[in-house]
């Protein structure tokens, strides 16, 4: 199984990459919502939608996903607000009172909240500062879960969540943070981050944005486990649907926006 999912991972990561860096920007930003659209559908099936509301809540995140792009306006700042108000309020709140049932329309209200954040910050921080920065961010929700899976399968014994992921430990979280302190220490060090522009920084960002890694992962774990499936889907060898691998990106990704834009 590990070696399945370090296969498919190694797949993921050089398909990204040659995304990010050797696609014109329109090609980018479809590919990135044909992601978002992926975890879309599997979200939906997840919660059992039928296929013309599957349909309908696909087409209306596109609009939305669309609009936001063609608007004469700078929207970054009321993205910003959403995504706080997402993984800062309401994700906590699930995860702490972890309610057993998740209407539909709880479900369709969440798959825009997630995805539409998320790929806004892939592409805006794509056109900003370019490649080699964005791949430097999503690298921290990469490293965090790194971090947490082999620290915690190796010394794991106190359970993180065990209401919502039993698998994952304190020991684990500990150990994808101080991997990620260290990957930033290390990117401020050799000046490859233009947006740590201190060292505090780098310790700040290494601290909200694992913290919120953790919670994308957890959330994700909590809609399977309410919805009783294993994964998301079964497209990725090893790793289960597009939604299993994307769940701390898409968080990590739509705060480190969150917080770059308050910089700017």
């Amino acid at each position: 199984m590990l070696k399945q999912r370090i296969i498919t991972a190694l797949i993921l990561f050089f398909l990204a990459v040659g995304a990010i860096f050797f696609t014109p920007p329109l090609v980018f930003a479809a590919s990135c919502w044909l992601l978002c659209l992926i975890a879309n559908y599997e979200l939906a099936k997840m919660y059992r939608f039928n296929k013309l509301q599957i349909t309908v809540s696909m087409i209306i995140n596109t609009l939305i996903a669309v609009g936001i792009g063609q608007v004469n306006y700078d929207l970054s700042q009321i993205i910003r607000i959403v995504s706080v108000a997402t993984w800062c309020f309401a994700v906590p709140l699930v995860l702490i009172f972890t309610p057993k049932h998740f209407s539909k329309l709880a479900i369709a209200i969440f798959s825009g909240l997630l995805f539409i954040p998320a790929y806004y910050a892939l592409t805006i921080l794509h056109a900003l500062f370019g490649p080699w920065q964005l791949i430097s961010i999503m690298a921290i929700a990469w490293v965090a879960d790194t971090g947490a899976y082999f620290v915690g399968k190796q010394f794991g014994k106190h359970k993180l969540a065990p209401r919502i992921s039993p698998g994952k430990s304190i020991e684990g979280a500990i150990g994808g943070l101080i991997l990620v302190v260290i990957y930033l220490v290390a990117l401020k060090y050799f000046n490859l981050a233009d947006y740590l522009v201190t060292y505090s920084m780098a310790f700040k960002f290494a601290a909200i944005l694992t913290v919120i890694s953790i919670a994308g992962d957890l959330f994700e774990s909590w809609l399977k486990r309410v919805a009783g499936v294993k994964d998301s889907g079964s497209i990725l060898p090893g790793h289960g649907g597009v939604f299993d691998r994307i769940d701390s990106l898409i968080a990590v990704l739509a705060i480190a926006f969150a917080i770059i834009r308050g910089m700017l």
